[in-house]
């Protein structure tokens, strides 16, 4: 069950207008997507977004 919100969520922030992708090229504007790639990593607290995605997804299981 868990394997399949976890796809499902990747599903709806991977496809249409939630996705991330979209988002970033509007609020960026300019350089590659790998630029983009690269600042996203370095800003953004990955493994807080993890928990996030997981509370989003109703995954109960924090490893």
């Amino acid at each position: 069950e868990e394997r399949m919100r976890v796809l499902r969520f990747l599903e709806n922030i991977c496809l249409g207008s939630s996705a991330v992708g979209y988002r970033t090229e509007s609020m960026h504007g300019a350089g590659s997507p790998q630029a983009q790639r690269i600042m996203i990593s370095r800003q953004g607290n990955i493994n807080a977004k993890k928990e996030l995605a997981k509370a989003i997804a109703g995954i109960k299981q924090s490893s």
